[in-house]
C-alpha cells in the first residue's frame, strides 16, 4: 500500500464522525466510523495471527458484527483472499483496508474513526511510519450533555465521560510532544464550524491532499456520503441527521445543561478549561455540593474522582465495557436513543452465529 492508512478518535460525542464526512466527501479519501474497531475488535485478540485458524476467526467474527451492527454484508472468503501474507497485525490492517479500497474504487486513501481509542494511537502510528492519525476534542460540557442524552447507563454514570475527556486531553498533549505535526493532528470541533475553511485547509495539509471544494460544500454531502462505508451521525438534542457546518452546534450544549453540571465540570476542569481556551462560564458555586455528593455516592466515580485529585489523571474505561455485545447500543435507534443491541432480536442471532464461527476455526489445522 503506497499511501499512509489514516487513524483517528477522541471520546463519545465529541465531533470525530464530522472531521470523517469531511475527509470522504474528498474525491480520494474515505474514512469509516466505528465500522472496524480495530484496536477493540481484532489487535493482538488474535494470536498467533499467522495461523490460519486465527484468521478464519477474525474476518468471520469481523464479517457477523459488522452485519448485525451496521447492516452491511460482507463476504469473509473474499476478505480472506486479501490474507495471504499476513503475519503481522500490520498486515491484517493493510489487508482489509485493500479489501475496502477494492469496494470504493475511485479513492486512494483510507483510514477509520473509533471512538474511545486515544491510547492505541501510540500503537496505531508505531506500526508503519508512514501512518498519520487524528484526535478530535470538544467542549466537556457539550460532550456531557450529548452522551448523557444518548447512554443507556442509568443515574448519574453519565458523569464518568468528564473522566475519560480528562484522560483523551492528557493523551494528546502527550502526542503533541512525541510526535511531529506531520504525524499527529489535534483538532478542535469549535474550530471546524466557527472557521470551516481554515480548519479544512490545515486537515488537507496535514494529509498531504489538495483542497476538495466538496469539503465544503455540504449541501451536496447527503449524495456524496450515500454509501454504506459512510456514516452520518445523529443528533443527541433533536435525533435528526447533521451534515456539514453551524455555529449553532458549538453552543447548542448551553440550551441542555443543568447549572449544577456547569459547577461541578469547571470545578473539576478548570484548569483544563483555561489550557484550551474554552469559555469559563459563572456560576453558582453553592451547588457544587449536589454535584460532589453525587460522585461520592456512586463507587466508580468516586474511585474516579479520587485518582483525579491524586494524580491529576483520568480514565479511558466506560462504565460498560463497548468490547461486550450485551453492552452495545442497538443498530436501530430511530425510536430511542438509548437503545440497547442485548433487547433486540438481533443479539441472539448474533451469539448463535459466534458459536459456530468458534466452532468452525477449531476445525482448521495450518
Amino acid at each position: 500500500m503506497s499511501n499512509p492508512i489514516i487513524f483517528g478518535t477522541g471520546t463519545p460525542r465529541s465531533g470525530g464522525t464530522l472531521v470523517s464526512n469531511i475527509l470522504s466527501v474528498h474525491k480520494d479519501v474515505i474514512i469509516t466510523t466505528d465500522l472496524l474497531h480495530f484496536f477493540r475488535h481484532i489487535y493482538k485478540k488474535y494470536s498467533p495471527i499467522s495461523k490460519l485458524s486465527n484468521q478464519y476467526k477474525l474476518v468471520h467474527e469481523m464479517c457477523a458484527r459488522i452485519k448485525y451492527r451496521q447492516r452491511i454484508n460482507f463476504s469473509p472468503e473474499e476478505i480472506l483472499s486479501y490474507f495471504k501474507k499476513v503475519e503481522s497485525y500490520n498486515d491484517v490492517i493493510i489487508s482489509i483496508s485493500n479489501f475496502f479500497l477494492s469496494k470504493n474504487k475511485k479513492k486512494k486513501i483510507i483510514g477509520e474513526y473509533s471512538n474511545g481509542e486515544w491510547r492505541n494511537i501510540k500503537d496505531f502510528l508505531e506500526l508503519d511510519r508512514s501512518y498519520k492519525s487524528f484526535q478530535v476534542i470538544r467542549d466537556p460540557r457539550a460532550v456531557l450533555t450529548s452522551w448523557k442524552k444518548i447512554t443507556y447507563t442509568g443515574g448519574y454514570k453519565y458523569l464518568n465521560i468528564i473522566f475519560n475527556w480528562i484522560d483523551a486531553i492528557k493523551y494528546s498533549e502527550k502526542y503533541l510532544k512525541e510526535y511531529s505535526k506531520e504525524r499527529y493532528l489535534r483538532i478542535k470541533f469549535e474550530e471546524i464550524h466557527n472557521e470551516p475553511k481554515k480548519s479544512v485547509d490545515k486537515i488537507c495539509n496535514f494529509f498531504a491532499q489538495e483542497f476538495d471544494p466538496n469539503m465544503l460544500k455540504d449541501k451536496i454531502w447527503p449524495n456524496l456520503l450515500n454509501s454504506k462505508f459512510n456514516y452520518v451521525n445523529v443528533s443527541s438534542y433533536n435525533n435528526k441527521l447533521m451534515y456539514g457546518f453551524s455555529k449553532k452546534r458549538t453552543i447548542e450544549w448551553k440550551n441542555h445543561i443543568e447549572d449544577w453540571e456547569i459547577t461541578l465540570i469547571q470545578h473539576i476542569l478548570k484548569d483544563h478549561l483555561k489550557l484550551l481556551n474554552y469559555e469559563i462560564l459563572d456560576c453558582n458555586e453553592k451547588l457544587l455540593s449536589k454535584g460532589l455528593s453525587i460522585i461520592e455516592n456512586d463507587e466508580t466515580l468516586l474511585k474516579n474522582f479520587n485518582h483525579f485529585k491524586k494524580t491529576n489523571e483520568g480514565t479511558d474505561k466506560r462504565i460498560n465495557d463497548p468490547s461486550k455485545p450485551e453492552n452495545w447500543a442497538a443498530t436501530d435507534k430511530s425510536k430511542d436513543m438509548s437503545a440497547r443491541f442485548i433487547d433486540t432480536k438481533d443479539y441472539q442471532n448474533y451469539v448463535n452465529e459466534m458459536n459456530i464461527i468458534d466452532r468452525k476455526s477449531k476445525e482448521i489445522t495450518n
